[in-house]
């Protein structure tokens, strides 16, 4: 049998809404047919053509194109477990090339799967395409589908790990001890694999998670390394997020000067930027200032770097202003409400460390206003267990 004939020939049968009736009538029997397309029978080669003929389908599996597409094929895996996103547009275009001719060949469920890996948000193969993956393929399926375990299972290489790694960091399960163990693997992996920018993004990502656990020692650790490899790679983006993450945790913790020393030195600030700045202003007591950072966030929030969309920056920035422009921000129920909303969309929506950043000013907001039960719920729940360094207190407002 063709290698993914009967997932072809099944997916073209359903697109022409035929029944297996009419698509076997004179070729061979309905249960026969029934079988070649779940790949349970092994047809004959008349058969097959038959099939196929009759479908309208022509096969492409001529040496010269397999040649051609495995070449693209082989190249695009090693860019996507290289993560070398620079190579990704020309080998998207590429495989969009071959597409009509790769839909009817041997390389069908592959070139799928790459194509969907390729993409952002990534996309896993339909059902019928995925019983023709292998085992190191199907391990790049279960990591398309978040089903981690088995990822690791059928295909342990460097960027299985970090994928896991980077998920389990998102959630903050259990402070992020399962995150540092997967993270660390994969920089292991990573620099016997030759893969510098996972090495790379695990050590980013490593960082991060020390950073959320405000482990300033072990944080600083990790992104020094990972500061030599951005330098290496030549990525600029990577620094800006290891000087930001860096910062944003010295905010968090009260460490205000050393935190506005980065924040209000920037050239080109984002919406998250001025948020941070002002936050480290309205800290700092400096006001005046804090509400200018805050007025220039209208024509920064569309900036393409900011993780956070336009809407939210802008919500938290409103955050800010509020409480700067009502000292009794704390008897106002609609500072709550708005509180509390944000911070439902921060741990929705993004990786936990924003909800954790947040944190001390709704347990200030739930004690103020008598919510002790409210308070103490979301501090035992709260994925994150933060030092005691960041306090609150009902009174005297975040410290």
């Amino acid at each position: 049998m063709i290698a993914g004939v009967g997932a072809l020939v099944r997916r073209e049968r359903l697109a022409r809404d035929w029944s297996l009736k009419g698509l076997a009538h004179g070729i061979c029997a309905v249960s026969y047919l029934s079988k070649i397309e779940r790949g349970e029978a092994d047809p004959s080669p008349e058969v097959t053509g038959a099939l196929l003929e009759r479908l309208g389908i022509a096969w492409h599996d001529d040496e010269a194109f397999l040649a051609r597409a495995r070449d693209v094929l082989d190249r695009g895996y090693d860019a996507l477990l290289s993560i070398d996103e620079a190579a990704f547009p020309a080998l998207t275009a590429e495989l969009a090339d071959l597409a009509a001719d790769l839909a009817t060949s041997p390389l069908v469920a592959e070139a799928t799967l790459l194509e969907g890996l390729l993409a952002k948000p990534a996309r896993p193969v339909e059902p019928e395409l995925e019983v023709l993956l292998d085992g190191r393929l199907l391990g790049l399926q279960r990591l398309a589908q978040g089903r981690f375990d088995d990822a690791l299972r059928l295909n342990p290489c460097a960027y299985a790990y970090l994928q896991a790694g980077a998920a389990a960091y998102e959630s903050g399960e259990k402070n992020y001890v399962p995150a540092i163990d997967l993270l660390r693997q994969a920089y292991e992996l990573a620099a016997r694999e030759g893969r510098a920018r996972v090495m790379l993004s695990s050590k980013v990502c490593l960082g991060n998670c020390y950073c959320n656990q405000l482990d300033f020692e072990n944080m600083e650790v990790e992104y020094r390394v990972a500061s030599r490899l951005a330098r290496t790679l030549g990525e600029k983006d990577m620094l800006r997020t290891i000087s930001y993450n860096t910062a944003s945790a010295h905010a968090e913790c009260g460490h205000f000067e050393r935190a506005y020393a980065f924040f209000s030195t920037l050239d080109d600030p984002s919406a998250l930027d001025l948020h941070k700045l002002a936050v480290c202003c309205e800290g700092l007591g400096r006001r005046d200032e804090a509400l200018a950072a805050l007025d220039r966030v209208p024509e920064a929030r569309r900036e393409p770097r900011t993780e956070v969309g336009d809407d939210l920056a802008g919500e938290l920035c409103d955050l800010v202003r509020f409480r700067l422009e009502h000292p009794d921000y704390l008897r106002r129920p609609e500072y709550g409400k708005a509180l509390l909303a944000v911070f439902a969309r921060c741990r929705a929506e993004l990786p936990i460390g924003f909800a954790a950043f947040h944190l001390p000013w709704v347990l200030e907001w739930h004690t103020a206003n008598r919510q002790y039960r409210a308070a103490f719920e979301l501090e035992r729940d709260f994925p994150l267990k933060l030092p005691a360094v960041v306090e609150y207190d009902g009174v005297s407002g975040v410290q």
